[in-house]
C-alpha cells in the first residue's frame, strides 16, 4: 500500500478527526518546505504489525506540546515532563488507533504496539522512504513520518 501525501491519507485524516474532537482546533498541511523548528521535542515512535508493518513516527516541538497540554489540562506547563509526554503518547496513540481502524476499511488488517515516547532534540529531517505529512494547528507544529510496507 502506498500512502499517499495528503489524499485518503488515513493517519492525516485520523490526526485532524483527534485534533477536532479532542482539542476542537482545525489542523492544515505546511508546505514541503516548512518545518518544526529546531527546538526540543516530544517524539512518540508508534509500530504497526499484520498486513501492514512499519512505524509511524510523531514530532511534536516543545511548544506545541506545551500548547496541547494546556489546551487539554487547562493547566500551564512549562517543561516537558511525564504528564506532558503521557499526555502527548495517548494522542497519538488514538490517532494511531484510528488510522488502523480506517486501515481496516481497506482490507488491511494491523494491530498498534505501545508509544515508545522520548524527548530530545529537533529530529524532524526526512526518513527514509518515508510519507512525511508536516501540520499546523492553532496550537503549534508537528510532523508524522509515516514508514509502512506491506507483506504482499
Amino acid at each position: 500500500m502506498a500512502v499517499q501525501q495528503w489524499k485518503d491519507n488515513p493517519f492525516f485524516d485520523a490526526t485532524k478527526e483527534v485534533f477536532q474532537s479532542m482539542l476542537d482546533m482545525e489542523i492544515s498541511p505546511l508546505p514541503e518546505n516548512g518545518g518544526t523548528g529546531r527546538e526540543e521535542n516530544v517524539r512518540v515512535e508508534i509500530a504497526l504489525v499484520g498486513d501492514l508493518s512499519g512505524t509511524v513516527v510523531y514530532n511534536f516541538p516543545k511548544s506545541t506540546t506545551l500548547n496541547i497540554v494546556k489546551a487539554l489540562s487547562g493547566m500551564d506547563a512549562d517543561q516537558l515532563d511525564e504528564f506532558a509526554t503521557s499526555m502527548l503518547g495517548e494522542m497519538a496513540n488514538i490517532i494511531s488507533g484510528n488510522a488502523v481502524t480506517a486501515l481496516s476499511g481497506q482490507n488491511y488488517q494491523c494491530d498498534i504496539k505501545p508509544p515508545q515516547i522520548t524527548v530530545g532534540s529537533a529530529d524532524s529531517g526526512k526518513y527514509c522512504d518515508s510519507v512525511d505529512l508536516q501540520l499546523r494547528a492553532p496550537v503549534g507544529e508537528m510532523c508524522e513520518h509515516i514508514r509502512l510496507s506491506s507483506k504482499s
